[in-house]
C-alpha cells in the first residue's frame, strides 16, 4: 500500500514571488495559457510557480520576468528577492509604521484562512477608522499630503477587502490602546463606536486585553497567519522593518503567548459591554464635546447595540 504524500506547504517567499510574477504578466496582458506556451513549461508549473507552491530552478524566475515584460527595476529587485535564504527568517523595510505595501504584506491578507493578533500599543491596522489611522501615522513622522492620503487609502481598501474574506480574524486590544489623551476624545469616540460595530461581525473575534496584564520582554505587537497549504507565520513589525518568521521553534513561541493572551483577555460579550460601558461613560463625561457624535452613532449601531448602549447610559445616569 502506497503512503500518501505529505502535502507541500509554501513559504513566504515563495508566495511573495509568485505573487509578483502574477501581477507582472497580468499587467502586461498575458494570460497563464499565453506564459505557458512562450516559455515552453506546463500551465501547471506556471499556477503552482505563482501560487509559491513550486521549488524552481536558478533562472527560471529572471527568464519568467523577461517574458513578462518586467522592468529593469522589477527584474533587479525580485531576481535579489529570488537569492535570498529561504530559512524561514525574512526581513522587510517600509516606511515608519507603514508596512501595508509591502507586498508579502498583501499576500498575507488576501491568502490566509485565519489571522490572529495581539497589539499592546495600537489598534490593529485591520479595525482602524481613518482619522485614527492619520493620527498613528502623523506620530511616526508623516505629514499631512498626498503620501499621507495614499497610505491612508491604502489601509482602508485593505480593510474592506478582508471583510470579504471569511477568517476567522481574532484580534486582541489592550486597554491602554484605548485610554483617552487630550486632543483626541471625539477620534476615540468615533474608534470604540467602530469596534463595537466590528464586534458583531461573527467572523470578528474582538477581545479586550486588561491593562494590568503584560508581556514580559516582548512590547510590539504581532499577527500570526495560518493556511491550510501554507506554513503558519508570525509577523513581527518593529517601526521601519517587519520580521517575517516560519520556523516551527518561533511560531510556537508566539502560540505559547497567544494562549497566555487568551487566558486573560476578556470574552467576546464582555468587551463588547465594555466598549458600550467606555461610550456611555466618554458621552456623558463629555457631553459638550461629543453630544453629535453621540446622536449620530445611534444611526450606525445595530438595534441590539443601541439597546445595549441605552442601558448602560441609564447606568451611569443613576
Amino acid at each position: 500500500m502506497k503512503s500518501k504524500k505529505t502535502p507541500q506547504l509554501s513559504t513566504a517567499k515563495q508566495r511573495e514571488l509568485g505573487a509578483e510574477l502574477r501581477r507582472i504578466r497580468m499587467r502586461a496582458g498575458y494570460l497563464a495559457t499565453d506564459m505557458s506556451r512562450m516559455l515552453g513549461w506546463p500551465a501547471s508549473t506556471i499556477s503552482r510557480l505563482e501560487s509559491g507552491l513550486r521549488s524552481y530552478q536558478a533562472g527560471d524566475i529572471a527568464i519568467y520576468l523577461a517574458r513578462a515584460k518586467a522592468t529593469p527595476h522589477e527584474l533587479d529587485k525580485l531576481v535579489a528577492l529570488d537569492r535570498l535564504p529561504d530559512d524561514g527568517y525574512q526581513v522587510r523595510s517600509h516606511p515608519a509604521g507603514f508596512s501595508d505595501d509591502l507586498p508579502l504584506i498583501s499576500v498575507l491578507n488576501a491568502g490566509s484562512q485565519s489571522i490572529t493578533t495581539y497589539d499592546p500599543v495600537e489598534i490593529p491596522r485591520q479595525l482602524q477608522i481613518e482619522p485614527y489611522i492619520r493620527q498613528t501615522l502623523a506620530r511616526c513622522g508623516h505629514k499631512d499630503g498626498p503620501v499621507l492620503d495614499a497610505a491612508v487609502h491604502t489601509r482602508l481598501a485593505s480593510q474592506a477587502a478582508s471583510r470579504r474574506i471569511p477568517g476567522p480574524f481574532t484580534f486582541y486590544l489592550h486597554e491602554n490602546t484605548l485610554l483617552v489623551h487630550p486632543g483626541e476624545l471625539v477620534v476615540k469616540h468615533e474608534q470604540v463606536l467602530h469596534l463595537l460595530i466590528m464586534s458583531s461581525l461573527p467572523h470578528h473575534h474582538i477581545h479586550l486585553v486588561p491593562d494590568h496584564f503584560t508581556l514580559t520582554g516582548l512590547h510590539a505587537g504581532f499577527a500570526l497567519y495560518r493556511h491550510d497549504q501554507h506554513r503558519p507565520l508570525i509577523h513581527h513589525q518593529q517601526p521601519t522593518t517587519s520580521l517575517f518568521l516560519e520556523n516551527d521553534d518561533d511560531v510556537a513561541f508566539y502560540e505559547c503567548q497567544l494562549e497566555r493572551i487568551a487566558h486573560k483577555a476578556l470574552t467576546r460579550q464582555q468587551t463588547r459591554d465594555w466598549f458600550v460601558s467606555h461610550l456611555a461613560e466618554m458621552e456623558l463625561d463629555h457631553q459638550s464635546i461629543i453630544p453629535k457624535v453621540a446622536s449620530r452613532s445611534h444611526g450606525q449601531l445595530p438595534q441590539n447595540l443601541i439597546s445595549e448602549h441605552s442601558k448602560y447610559i441609564g447606568h451611569y445616569k443613576k
